[in-house]
């Protein structure tokens, strides 16, 4: 029986570029999906034979507890819980994700607000891009709760960089208004 932890975020990518207004063919280009099946061995089947594939799970929003490590591939990795464990360019890629659907850009936005540590739970170095990759396999469900966090978190950092900037810029002009007098 198929449920939210047989989805990871790639099978959930493919789920939602399904593109068909057809219930038959939708439900069958999603079994393929889920079970990893090509699509031309799934449209074989009987109407009884695709029905008998549970997908109503899709229709309830999955609960998992929001874990901060996690480990992947045989690394270990930790979800920022504040602005100050962000590198800069991760938050400014954030501020371009944030445009964009949620779901296809889930794995940038989990390597974003990441980073890999050592068994002793120290930072060590990573790379985005093998990140971003890797994550395609993650569990979703592990990660929606993640992801509603980031959804709530985002705005609110946007507002305390935007607040922080705006004094910076004030300590500037004063600095520089007592250097020309």
């Amino acid at each position: 029986m198929l449920n939210w932890n047989d989805i990871t975020i790639e099978k959930l990518q493919l789920i939602n570029q399904v593109d068909t207004n057809n219930p038959i063919e939708r439900t069958a280009q999603i079994v393929s999906i889920l079970k990893e099946l090509p699509y031309e061995h799934v449209e074989t089947w009987t109407l009884d034979e695709l029905r008998k594939v549970d997908l109503t799970f899709l229709e309830r929003i999955p609960k998992s507890p929001l874990k901060f490590k996690f480990k992947h591939q045989g690394k270990r990795y930790r979800l920022v819980k504040n602005a100050q464990e962000m590198n800069a360019h991760h938050f400014i890629e954030l501020q371009e994700l944030s445009k964009k659907d949620v779901i296809e850009v889930l794995p940038e936005i989990i390597a974003c607000l990441s980073y890999r540590v050592n068994i002793f739970g120290r930072r060590v170095k990573d790379d985005y891009e093998v990140k971003v990759e890797a994550y395609k396999s993650l569990p979703f469900v592990k990660f929606y709760t993640y992801a509603l966090f980031f959804s709530t978190l985002f705005p609110k950092l946007l507002d305390a960089t935007l607040t922080y900037l705006k004094e910076k810029e004030k300590e500037v002009q004063t600095h520089l208004d007592g250097l020309h007098s």
